[in-house]
């Protein structure tokens, strides 16, 4: 008797431990973040290396032989158009212009010799009293004079212009390089000898890069529409130089030259940047960022929510019963932390960021509004005590 009541005991244990098994907690729903699918008008944007020039670039030649008396400038600074840089010797060509002077009002007294003998001439053809060969013979010697004083002003502006040459002037607003004569130099038209120095107006500075040919026939339309206005085109280039700083002015495309590089299947593209503080230099390297096609109304989800898995990328999104699901999508420019995403999703659909890798198709999930991590501020720079 008490061998078949130990034996139900332990069936009824048996029984109870089975009905505690089934009846085990149920694990929550997985908590994730999302964040609406955004809308908006994304610019394609495209890195290349980009050499500075100036906006306009000048030889200073001498444009008369002579010898180099004085230099007026500080070698690398700034000079406004007409500044005075050299001069070169004026004195044979001061006395070159009095010659000429000289030359000139000899040859219109002649002139005008001629034109009173030519009336005096015409008189007396008139009344018969000369020939027809002494009147010609007047007139034609008239004429000669008359195109000789012309010829004489001729050298007076020629040597005038030599003289004006020998003060050497900046042709333009702009920076001066070194001078490569010195004072004393016997300088002049032709040969090394001929380049006092250069200059170059550095505000605009010219960016010139160059991109392929599929680059430039996905870029034209957009570059065409911002310079057919015939308005200064936006400011949308940005520019990184070497030191990995960001320069802090922006700068629009100028032009697109005339024809691709057949060599290297190229064309340039030349950027115009501000550069009111002269810092940018010709010569110097940058990586030019820029636009090259502008997408309208395009989806937009953090890079974080964007899975890859054997070469394909997928986000998921969570209906109204926050029930998941995935989508495949393909990627398009990046915007800051945004993704353009094209595939089978709209705006407003709500795409999970946090625990993405957690959440499965067709699972329930608990969701909660995505926070995108806060931009840490700049850190100031101590002052010194």
């Amino acid at each position: 008797m008490n061998r078949a009541l130990a034996a139900i005991s332990l069936l009824g244990f048996i029984g109870l431990a089975a009905c505690e098994k089934k009846a085990a907690p149920i694990a929550p729903p997985v908590l994730v973040t999302v964040t609406p699918v955004q809308q908006d008008n994304v610019s394609e944007m495209r890195t290349w290396i980009g050499l500075l020039d100036g906006y306009q670039n000048a030889e200073i030649r001498a444009q008369v032989t002579g010898y180099l008396m004085t230099q007026d400038y500080k070698e690398g600074s700034f000079v406004k158009k007409g500044t005075e840089l050299f001069t070169i010797d004026k004195r044979p060509f001061e006395a070159a212009l009095a010659q000429a002077n000289a030359d000139y009002a000899k040859s219109v007294a002649t002139a005008q010799l001629s034109q009173i003998t030519l009336e005096r001439q015409t008189q007396l053809y008139k009344t018969k009293v000369i020939s027809q060969q002494e009147y010609d013979t007047a007139y034609q010697t008239a004429q000669a004079d008359i195109a000789a004083a012309a010829a004489s002003k001729a050298q007076v502006d020629t040597a005038q212009i030599n003289l004006n040459y020998c003060t050497v002037t900046a042709p333009f607003d702009g920076v001066t390089g070194v001078a490569q004569a010195q004072i004393g130099d016997l300088v002049g038209p032709g040969g090394t000898a001929s380049v006092l120095t250069q200059m170059s107006q550095l505000d605009p500075i010219k960016a010139n890069f160059s991109i392929t040919e599929q680059e430039y026939l996905g870029a034209a339309a957009m570059i065409q529409e911002k310079q057919a206005s015939g308005q200064k085109p936006p400011d949308v280039i940005d520019l990184r130089l070497a030191d990995g700083s960001t320069y802090p002015k922006k700068g629009h495309y100028d032009f697109v030259n005339r024809q691709i590089n057949v060599a290297t299947g190229s064309i340039q593209v030349t950027a115009l940047f501000p550069n009111e503080g002269l810092l940018l230099r010709p010569g110097l390297f940058a990586r030019v960022t820029a636009p090259v096609r502008e997408l309208k109304d395009a989806l937009l989800v953090p890079q974080a929510s964007v899975v890859e898995m054997q070469g394909n990328h997928l986000i998921s999104l969570v209906d109204g019963n926050n029930i998941v699901s995935t989508i495949p999508v393909k990627l398009g420019p990046t915007q800051g932390p945004m993704q353009v995403v094209v595939g089978k999703v709209k705006a407003g659909d709500k795409v999970i960021v946090g625990g993405v890798e957690k959440a499965k198709p067709g699972m329930k999930v608990d969701v909660q509004p995505y926070q995108p991590p806060a931009t840490p501020a700049p850190a100031q720079e101590k002052k010194s005590e």
